[in-house]
């Protein structure tokens, strides 16, 4: 089975060119342009490791990190 990884990042470029990476080495790959986005994979799918960016508009990486912390402990 492949792990499942999400990509947090609001610049195009990178989450495309480290995504397509990663799909490349056998792994299921989700990417997501905002916090807000993130957090709506997170309730859908079951994610094995999440790859952020600190900076972004609407919250940093490190909330997102807090809040799917929050949703895996319950």
């Amino acid at each position: 089975m492949n792990k499942t990884i999400l990509i947090i990042d609001d610049e195009k470029t990178q989450r495309e060119s480290l995504g397509g990476y990663l799909k490349k080495c056998s792994y299921e790959v989700h990417l997501a342009e905002s916090g807000m986005q993130a957090l709506k994979i997170l309730n859908e799918i079951t994610i094995d490791l999440v790859l952020t960016d600190f900076k972004m508009p609407d919250m940093n990486g490190m909330e997102i990190l807090l809040k799917a912390k929050k949703k895996i402990r319950k």
